[in-house]
């Protein structure tokens, strides 16, 4: 008898074709996960209320199935683009979209310290948002190319990016602007796109491994501490679909594919706030849930039909060294807020990385610490409920989102 060694196995998961379908063997991609408890199926307990005159009771029985996953990670680029593309019901962009002087009719451009200003056209037309990143090439001024740009403002004829561009007043009428990677963000109405998965967590030590089928992914965590990696936390809810493969007949995914890239750290990581890069933050997190619920029902059937799913809420939490009141004299105005989070892996620029913003928001709650004794700085608890995230309605040069997701791989 052959007893399992917590870290001999695996969990990977594949998209399906539809409710009902279980997902074919081949082409699943495996979870990467530091831990969590990972799928887990239960059933009600139906309790027997006869009374019996022996003073013992009848045996229940069981009733409905539940499913539930659960896995913590390490982020890292490429590693969880289905995840995020199911959560938010969207679909992700075609990747690389590259734009020159005569795209739109732009015509030339020059550079301020923040600025990229075409002389003619539109760069709304052009098809820049703000809050997505950017990398110029074949400009002039050599320190302006090969570099992420976070688009912070957008006109017709001006850019306004985060980072410090050489200023250069000669019009240039040779260069390439290009939107690395893909780009998510929530769907219009009647847009949505529901997913389902298979997913299989398989057990080398006895050759077995459990599937459930039509698992619906309904949340993600990404989460920062000071000299730690980017932490990324999912969960899926299932109709309870349930089976156990016997070994010889597991696994049932042949050969999933692992993601090869490296964890991300949060010293490569930059979180903007309404337009200020914060270098005094001590802890952040934010959350994506749709509220996915796979009802009881009255049935034959010990599964639930479907697994239904909510309007999205995004919650954050923030930790930061004091050093004034702005942040509890903007809860107090209910000061409209937007963030943008860069982190990169640590290589030369333009650098692989994923970007995420929370264009629309307002603050819930800022609370200071106690005073004490004890050496160290003050620090302030901000937190942002669900209640108070909504979607980005600025219009032109915006994307109508309340999340917008930009990775800088391909596929």
């Amino acid at each position: 008898m052959s007893y399992v060694e917590q870290w001999n196995g695996y969990a990977a998961a594949k998209s399906q074709s539809a409710l009902g379908s279980q997902a074919s063997s081949t082409g699943a991609t495996i979870i990467r996960q530091t831990g969590g408890v990972g799928g887990r199926t239960t059933k009600a307990a139906i309790e027997s209320q006869e009374v019996r005159r022996d003073g013992m009771s009848t045996r229940g029985r069981h009733g409905l199935r539940k499913a539930t996953g659960a896995y913590t990670s390490e982020y890292s680029v490429g590693g969880f683009d289905d995840i995020m593309q199911a959560v938010l019901r969207g679909t992700w962009s075609a990747a690389d979209l590259a734009i020159t002087e005569a795209t739109a009719g732009l015509t030339s451009i020059t550079t301020g310290a923040n600025t990229i200003v075409a002389a003619a056209g539109s760069w709304i037309t052009a098809g820049v948002k703000v809050n997505d990143v950017w990398v110029l090439t074949g400009h002039s001024s050599a320190g302006n190319n090969s570099r992420n740009l976070r688009i912070m403002g957008v006109t017709a004829l001006t850019l306004t990016v985060a980072e410090t561009l050489t200023v250069n007043a000669v019009a240039d009428t040779a260069f390439t602007m290009t939107r690395t990677g893909r780009v998510l963000v929530n769907p219009g109405a009647g847009a949505l796109v529901k997913r389902y998965y298979t997913v299989e967590e398989y057990e080398y030590d006895t050759d077995r491994s459990e599937v459930f089928t039509d698992c619906v992914w309904g949340s993600f965590k990404l989460s920062m501490q000071p000299n730690g990696l980017l932490l990324f936390d999912t969960s899926w809810v299932g109709t309870g679909q349930t089976e156990v493969k016997a070994s010889g007949a597991s696994p049932h995914f042949t050969s999933p594919t692992t993601p090869t890239g490296v964890p991300l750290a949060v010293v490569e990581a930059t979180v903007r706030m309404n337009g200020v890069d914060l270098v005094d933050l001590t802890s952040f997190d934010i959350t994506v849930d749709n509220q996915p619920v796979a009802p009881d029902v009255i049935s034959a059937s010990p599964y639930a039909p479907d697994v239904f799913s909510g309007s999205e809420m995004v919650t954050m939490n923030l930790t930061a060294l004091r050093k004034d009141l702005t942040f509890m004299s903007d809860f107090l105005a209910e000061t409209p807020y937007s963030l943008h989070i860069l982190a990169t892996e640590n290589e030369s620029e333009p650098k692989s990385f994923v970007s995420i913003a929370v264009p629309n928001f307002t603050l819930g709650s800022v609370d200071k610490s106690a005073l004490a004794k004890a050496g160290g700085p003050r620090t302030q608890s901000i937190s942002v409920p669900a209640a108070l995230v909504g979607v980005d309605v600025t219009g032109a040069g915006y994307n109508a989102t309340q999340v917008q997701i930009q990775v800088s791989n391909a596929t």
